[in-house]
């Protein structure tokens, strides 16, 4: 699944995070993390856990199971927006056609376009969702073991494209003792 979102600065709750959650997440996700998030803001709500491959969760003195966190292998990569003037001959014709109108009128003409012809690499990190955290549906936190900023040359304001990674559960197989089923 595709979605789209705005990176932004969060309350600066992410390294302290990662601080203390860090063995959890190195086992977890198999690497050491940069010891921080990048938060997104999401185009529209989404939950995660769908596409959660690993919990981090803890079990209660009462024997219950307490998720804290959902983590999701995505694939991300910046989006390109341009600024593109209009046709220059069609512009000059209307000019002549109409230069008093165009006197009194005058604007800018600029068109935003999605530049997907920009074929950026994707990037692989997870997206974490904290159950009880600040963040609702519509933000996630993203880790890797690189500053992603750094690495894809992100602001605060830019987009990004967000792939969750499809996963199968496989199937339990029903129990047999000596060729029957139980």
């Amino acid at each position: 699944m595709k979605v789209r979102g705005e990176v932004f600065s969060g309350v600066l709750r992410g390294a302290p995070l990662i601080e203390k959650y860090y063995a959890r997440i190195v086992g977890l996700v198999g690497f050491k993390p940069f010891k921080g998030t990048m938060d997104v803001k999401l185009d529209r709500n989404m939950d995660i856990r769908p596409f959660a491959t690993k919990t981090m969760d803890h079990i209660l003195t009462d024997g219950r199971r307490k998720i804290t966190a959902y983590l999701a292998p995505v694939k991300i990569k910046k989006i390109y927006l341009v600024y593109s003037m209009m046709d220059i001959h069609d512009e000059e014709r209307r000019i002549l056609e109409n230069v008093e109108s165009l006197r009194k009128n005058a604007k800018a003409k600029l068109s935003m376009d999605d530049l997907s012809e920009i074929e950026e690499p994707l990037y692989d990190c997870w997206a974490m969702h904290f159950e009880n955290g600040l963040h609702g549906r519509d933000t996630i936190e993203l880790i890797a073991p690189d500053m992603i900023k750094e690495k894809l040359n992100l602001s605060d304001g830019d987009k990004i494209e967000i792939i969750f990674v499809e996963t199968t559960v496989p199937k339990k197989r029903p129990k047999s003792v000596r060729g029957k089923t139980l």
